[in-house]
């Protein structure tokens, strides 16, 4: 082939044609699919605007890239969606380290039986932190708030909810250890509602044991840590104990 040639000049044509082709079309599949690091926070706001889900900077990228990539995998209801391990599947999902728990006890005879939120609790129900790094408790002022998911995004709005005495249709969010408060981003806690109603059989009411923080601690055990929580950026909060 002589240099220089149309011939020559055409397949370098070519090459360089299917050399952009192929870099647009990996670059679109970058920007669709939240499982690369080609996926910058714009395409996350873009893709959050479309499935209807929170819009939050202040979360970090790849909780972002989870809850997206949950969304997209959820193409509707189906009857053992309703199942409570389903709904703790889901949450974890999207980023969130909680777990699920149906109101469902033994009685002891060979039957089950409800609790309410205050027998399930694990002393304290709630936790203050010093330097204002838990900013949701379940106490305040020495009475306790139980808090509710029922049918609204904003907490206040369920807050006044009467679930009334039969709770069979009631169950809780909480930490590996039952009525044990979870730690969620303060930044996530509207995502965390938003994703619980879609999740949750509308007839359900959730009784969540969490508290927001400003950053995810690296560990969360009182008796391992004796109350204190160390930050991301390596600083420590002491717990106190509400009840005392």
């Amino acid at each position: 082939m002589p240099d220089f040639g149309i011939s020559r000049k055409l397949h370098e044509g070519l090459i360089l044609s299917e050399e952009r082709l192929y870099n647009d079309a990996i670059s679109i599949l970058d920007s669709i699919l939240p499982d690369n690091n080609n996926f910058t926070e714009d395409d996350a706001t873009a893709w959050e605007r479309r499935l209807g889900l929170i819009i939050s900077l202040d979360v970090p990228l790849s909780d972002r890239k989870r809850a997206i990539a949950r969304k997209m995998q959820h193409p509707g209801t189906q009857k053992p969606r309703q199942h409570f391990l389903y709904v703790q599947e889901e949450l974890r999902k999207a980023g969130f380290d909680v777990y699920v728990y149906e109101n469902r006890f033994p009685d002891g005879s060979g039957g089950y039986e409800t609790k309410t939120p205050q027998e399930v609790a694990i002393s304290p129900i709630g936790f203050e932190a010093q330097h204002g790094q838990f900013q949701h408790g379940q106490l305040q002022h020495g009475a306790v708030l139980v808090e509710k998911i029922v049918n609204s995004i904003d907490s206040f709005v369920d807050a006044p909810f009467d679930v009334g005495d039969n709770l069979k249709s009631t169950f809780f969010i909480s930490s590996s250890t039952l009525g044990v408060n979870a730690i969620i981003l303060e930044s996530r806690m509207l995502e965390f509602r938003q994703l619980v109603l879609k999740l949750k059989p509308v007839q359900t009411v959730c009784f969540p044991f969490v508290s927001t923080v400003e950053s995810i601690p690296y560990f969360v055990n009182l008796e391992d840590s004796q109350g204190l929580v160390k930050l991301e950026d390596d600083s420590f909060v002491l717990l106190e104990n509400s009840f005392e």
